[in-house]
């Protein structure tokens, strides 16, 4: 499927969570979670627009300082997504330092935060110039789990549990829209700037009556026709939907999670699932609030997923890093095996 971001994991799969999502035609990316990323580069943790934070346990949340450190001083702004308390987290990160001469700076870096409740979401902003003290404080309504809705795409939260509230993510790109170059040349049609023009429209959703100038050479003339956008949707426009893709870490394996996890990552093409312990480990899963290899594979089936990528493996089983993938991989494909833990019952 054609896309228009790329999404890979930053560590292998023993190290730190953590995913990164980079734009393709856009100097942008998006960052799910925020622990060790010393493998970036400054580069492209300066395309960072959004970070989505699953919880702030250490291994999730102190990359925060090498990103902080990284803008600074930079007109820019970041925005940070995370659960109950998050604010208070960021608030607590920014006054662990000393901004005594941030007013010294023409660029100011500026840090909103949206703390994910389950009915509601508390926002707060972080401005550099004012020394990082807590502005624009408000609260909005949370509604179909949307946390994010721009132009590219759609981010949906649902709160899970690890014994405190631990985001999962879903992100789902708009519709896909492509261009019949064979029917701009039949058609006379000049390529130009106006086809991103067109694309806009078709991604904004404008009423097909809506008019787009597009220039056209015929006997080695050029001129500018008006066409309505429902024409040209027609005859120029192939549209598909856009990619999505599931991202889980650090829950509890029980029938409430599993339904939310299930409902947020259901149809994606690529869900990003942790599997810290094997599939004959579910007791020691259930006392940390960890999933197996096989909870994670059969999540992912009947969610109907499309491909399935397991990480954040426990580093007690570095010498078994294949029996993760293989024991998700047999889960996800369909085996209707008891559960180790169902079985010894």
């Amino acid at each position: 499927m054609n896309s228009s971001f790329n999404a890979s994991l930053i560590n292998d799969p023993f190290g730190d969570p953590g995913l990164l999502v980079q734009f393709l035609f856009q100097k942008r990316a998006f960052l799910f979670d925020l622990g060790d990323i010393s493998v970036l580069s400054n580069a492209e943790l300066l395309k960072v627009s959004h970070v989505f934070v699953s919880h702030t346990h250490i291994d999730h949340f102190i990359g925060f300082d090498r990103l902080l450190r990284t803008v600074f001083g930079r007109e820019k702004t970041l925005t940070f997504f995370g659960p109950e308390n998050f604010i208070k987290n960021v608030e607590g990160k920014l006054a662990g330092f000393t901004w005594n001469l941030v007013d010294r700076y023409e660029e100011s870096l500026t840090i909103k935060v949206v703390e994910v409740r389950e009915d509601k979401l508390l926002k707060g902003t972080f401005r550099a110039i004012d020394k990082f003290e807590i502005s624009e404080e408000e609260e909005v309504a949370f509604e179909g789990g949307i946390i994010l809705d721009d132009l590219m795409c759609v981010v949906r939260a649902a709160v899970l549990e690890h014994r405190v509230p631990c985001l999962g993510f879903s992100l789902q790109e708009n519709l896909h829209v492509n261009i019949n170059k064979d029917r701009l040349e039949s058609m006379c049609v000049v390529e130009g700037a106006w086809l991103n023009d067109l694309k806009q429209a078709v991604v904004e959703g404008k009423p097909d009556s809506y008019t787009i100038e597009m220039p056209i050479t015929r006997n080695g003339k050029l001129s500018l026709e008006r066409k309505s956008l429902g024409q040209l949707k027609e005859n120029l426009v192939e549209i598909t939907p856009g990619q999505k893709i599931g991202y889980v870490v650090d829950t509890i394996y029980n029938e409430p999670n599993s339904k939310r996890i299930i409902e947020l990552v259901k149809s994606a093409d690529i869900f990003f699932c942790e599997s810290p312990f094997l599939a004959d480990e579910e007791i020691r899963g259930q006392e940390r609030f960890h999933l197996t290899s096989h909870q994670a594979g059969t999540m992912a089936r009947d969610a109907h997923v499309k491909k399935l990528q397991v990480f954040h493996f426990s580093r007690r089983h570095m010498a078994h890093r294949e029996r993760f993938y293989r024991e998700a991989d047999n889960a996800f494909k369909g085996s209707r095996e008891a559960s180790p833990l169902a079985a010894k019952g």
